[in-house]
């Protein structure tokens, strides 16, 4: 869509794989300079590969631990210089029955989906520079937090603080930063394949549900990310887009 980025220094969680390596990959060919952050090692590959080539650095961190957000911003503005761009794409899902999720897993969802979000945001700002030009925030959030589905109670409401707390910080960060959700509907990554195998998504149930036939593209998630860091968006705050196929209009 030509929104270019070349001025934009973003750090991506959850970028080793699936849907946050696909909006690095859209960023990162948008010209931004990107820190690309996972559990997962796989992420230091990750950075070795077109289009990130001398465009990205990795750092490799666990959502989960309480200091997250401090040594994952003090990191990236070492390496990049201060960010004036923050995708909070990592996340923790599992379809459980209510009456089978333990606290530990509870607890867990919580801290990856919605406190490592919460403090990343509040360092993000701290960390600002008076040079850092229109500073925004995309948290990824799920369709899941604005309906009902089965077995997904505890992730649906981690998903559903997100965008309370998205609105919230945005009144609260103005009008110094933007703050906006994307909730997508399913995407289809690597997950939702191994969903499908594994017979917890029916693929044709899933369509009936849909006024758009098909699942939502990683590539499409990524443009929307790309958009709303672009001054397209310069007047875009606190609000929920929608990425769904139609799925809530039902």
């Amino acid at each position: 869509m030509g929104f270019h980025h070349a001025n934009r220094r973003i750090l991506i969680t959850g970028a080793a794989k699936g849907l946050g390596l696909g909006i690095a990959k859209t960023l990162a060919a948008a010209g931004a300079q990107l820190v690309l952050s996972d559990i997962d090692e796989g992420v230091r590959e990750r950075v070795k590969e077109p289009p990130f080539a001398g465009r990205a650095i990795a750092l490799v961190q666990d959502l989960a631990a309480p200091d997250v957000a401090d040594r994952l911003i003090n990191e990236s503005v070492n390496a990049v210089g201060s960010l004036n761009g923050l995708v909070n794409c990592g996340a923790l899902s599992f379809h459980r029955p209510a009456l089978q999720t333990t606290v530990e897993e509870f607890d867990h969802l919580i801290a990856v989906n919605q406190r490592a979000p919460y403090f990343l945001a509040c360092r993000f700002y701290s960390q600002l520079q008076p040079a850092d030009e229109d500073p925004c925030i995309v948290n990824i959030g799920s369709v899941n937090a604005v309906i009902g589905n089965l077995n997904l109670a505890a992730y649906a409401g981690t998903k559903g603080a997100l965008a309370a707390m998205t609105r919230a910080l945005a009144v609260e960060f103005a009008p110094r930063v933007r703050l906006v959700t994307i909730s997508p509907a399913s995407v289809r990554t690597y997950v939702t394949n191994q969903l499908i195998e594994s017979g917890q998504i029916n693929v044709d149930t899933a369509m009936d549900l849909l006024l758009i036939k098909r699942f939502v593209t990683v590539e499409e998630v990524g443009e929307l990310v790309s958009f709303l860091l672009s001054p397209a968006a310069a007047s875009v705050t606190g609000s929920d887009w929608l990425m769904d196929g139609g799925y809530t209009t039902r």
